[in-house]
C-alpha cells in the first residue's frame, strides 16, 4: 500500500507542503487585518482518521471518527520572527480495526501546530508542523502513552472556521514494535457562535 513506505510517505507530505508554497506565490490581493490577524477560542470540531500500525498483519488497519476541540488559535501575519499561525487543540478518537477479532482502540491527545511561514498573507493552504501527546488504550494490548510528530496543511484557516489535514507517525512508549505506525487525519472546526 502507498502509505506503508516511509519514502513515499515523506515524498507525499513534501509534495503537499511544496504545493502550498507554490500557492502562496500566486498574486492575491492583501488581506484585511481582521481577516488575517485574529485570536479565536473554543471551536468544537469533528473529523476522520486512519491509523496504520506497523504490525497491521496482526492488528489490522484502524479508522474512525474524531471529536476534537480547538482551545485557542492565534494568527499574527507579519514580518516578525516566528510562525504566523499557532493552534492548540485536544481530541478523542475511537478507532475500529478492519480485523473482526481486534477490539476498538481509544486515542486521546492534546496537540499544538505551528505554521512554517511567518507572513503567508492568506487564509488558504497554510502548511504546518506540530506534535500531539496523549495516550492510547485497547483491551488486548493495554494502555500506553504516545506522541505523534505531525505535518499538515490548513486548507482553510479563518477566525470561525478551520479545515485541516495532517499526517504523522505514532510513537508508543509501550509495545513500540507493535504500535508504531502512520496516522492520517482530516478535521473541521467551526464556531457555533460569532
Amino acid at each position: 500500500m502507498f502509505l506503508r513506505s516511509p519514502i513515499l510517505w515523506f515524498l507525499a507530505m513534501t509534495l503537499l507542503v511544496s504545493a502550498s508554497s507554490a500557492f502562496s506565490q500566486v498574486s492575491t490581493p492583501p488581506l484585511k487585518d481582521e481577516t488575517k490577524n485574529f485570536e479565536t477560542y473554543l471551536l468544537p470540531g469533528a473529523g476522520y482518521s486512519i491509523y496504520l500500525p506497523k504490525s497491521d498483519d496482526s492488528l489490522g488497519v484502524f479508522s474512525g471518527f474524531v471529536v476534537n476541540y480547538l482551545f485557542i488559535a492565534k494568527s499574527e501575519q507579519n514580518n516578525r520572527p516566528g510562525p504566523a499561525l499557532v493552534k492548540w487543540y485536544g481530541k478523542l478518537n475511537i478507532l475500529n480495526s478492519d480485523k473482526s477479532d481486534i477490539r476498538d482502540m481509544f486515542l486521546f491527545s492534546s496537540g499544538v501546530d505551528f505554521s512554517f511561514e511567518k507572513n503567508p498573507n492568506r487564509t488558504l493552504m497554510i502548511p504546518f508542523f506540530g506534535i500531539e501527546v496523549g495516550g492510547m488504550t485497547q483491551k488486548q494490548i493495554g494502555n500506553s502513552l504516545q506522541f505523534i510528530p505531525t505535518l499538515g496543511l490548513h486548507l482553510v484557516a479563518r477566525k470561525n472556521f478551520f479545515w485541516s489535514v495532517a499526517g504523522g507517525y505514532v510513537y508508543s512508549l509501550k509495545e513500540f514494535e507493535l504500535l508504531q505506525g502512520y496516522f492520517v487525519q482530516g478535521s473541521l472546526n467551526y464556531a457555533l457562535w460569532k
